[in-house]
């Protein structure tokens, strides 16, 4: 028994007819016969007297009738609050994003959050991306955003962005015409260290030569390493996004790298769960705001928001 049976016999009832009612569900009426005599064979008694004006109820009929309306209108109350929870979502939701992501993302994702879904609990974290992986996998987290990594292992994943790295310095440094790569084996070079996701591009992107000649300065910490920057201690290479507010404050600067080294990011969850209307929710706004965002700080929105 299904609830399209049901529906499709309280039409006939209503109508009195297999005929109109075939042709008001848009059903061929043998389909139709065949469909009640299922039902009214799972029953074991008959729902209906066939005659020559059409049907009537057995009185069994009319005692089915009267629950199939209130099963129906149950479904359709369990429908509209599933919708209802879909368009106001709730419960807590754990996302996480590299740290190199999130100074302009969390903000903006957060009043959004609290804008248009007020009965959600967000938390908003970041950290390295392997620590985020491990965290995802552990479940500890609901949603990330890592690196594109071929080893990102028992996870659901769909592309989020990309975005081109380039060179930062202070804001007071001219740099002469050139590849900008030369000032990496000429000045100090700030740069987390191995195995941190944006240092392995960085190393995969740079000739042996560069890697050799630069004095490399390792901090495992973003806040670190743009201070250090701002006063003037050396270079480092991030994505813009990652300097947005320090480049519109005027206290860096940055330049294209040659070759251009870029970086993918992915949105991940868990495998086996099943995301729930909050955690589609956040995704989807994450998505939105990449793609807002994006022409501002230098984000390729990647996926879609459907």
């Amino acid at each position: 028994m299904t609830l399209v049976q049901l529906a499709n016999f309280i039409r006939i009832a209503e109508l009195q007819s297999l005929s109109k009612a075939a042709a008001v569900i848009r059903i061929a009426q043998p389909a139709l016969s065949r469909q009640l005599r299922h039902l009214e064979t799972e029953l074991g008694t008959a729902l209906l007297l066939r005659h020559a004006r059409g049907v009537s109820l057995t009185s069994a009929g009319e005692a089915f009738l009267a629950r199939a309306r209130r099963v129906l209108a149950e479904a359709d109350g369990a429908r509209d609050a599933v919708n209802a929870l879909a368009a106001n979502p709730t419960g807590r939701v754990v996302l996480g994003v590299p740290t190199s992501l999130a100074t302009v993302l969390l903000p903006a994702l957060a009043a959004v959050l609290r804008e248009k879904y007020p009965k959600l609990r967000p938390r908003l974290v970041d950290g390295f991306s392997a620590v985020l992986h491990a965290r995802t996998i552990a479940g500890e987290l609901d949603l990330a955003a890592l690196y594109d990594d071929r080893a990102v292992g028992p996870l659901a994943t769909s592309p989020l962005l990309d975005e081109d790295l380039v060179l930062v310095g202070p804001s007071d440094v001219l740099i002469p015409p050139g590849p900008s790569v030369r000032v990496m084996a000429q000045s100090p070079l700030i740069l987390p260290a191995r195995p941190n996701r944006l240092r392995l591009i960085v190393d995969a992107g740079l000739s042996a030569e560069i890697l050799h000649e630069a004095d490399i300065v390792e901090v495992d910490s973003l806040p670190a390493i743009i201070a250090m920057v701002s006063q003037g201690m050396g270079f480092t290479v991030l994505p813009q996004s990652s300097v947005a507010s320090e480049l519109a404050a005027g206290r860096l600067q940055t330049w294209p790298l040659a070759p251009k080294l870029t970086r993918t990011l992915l949105l991940v969850r868990p495998v086996d769960r099943q995301p729930s209307a909050a955690v589609t929710a956040v995704e989807f706004e994450v998505r939105a705001l990449v793609r807002d965002l994006g022409p501002k700080v230098g984000w390729r929105p990647l996926g879609t928001l459907g």
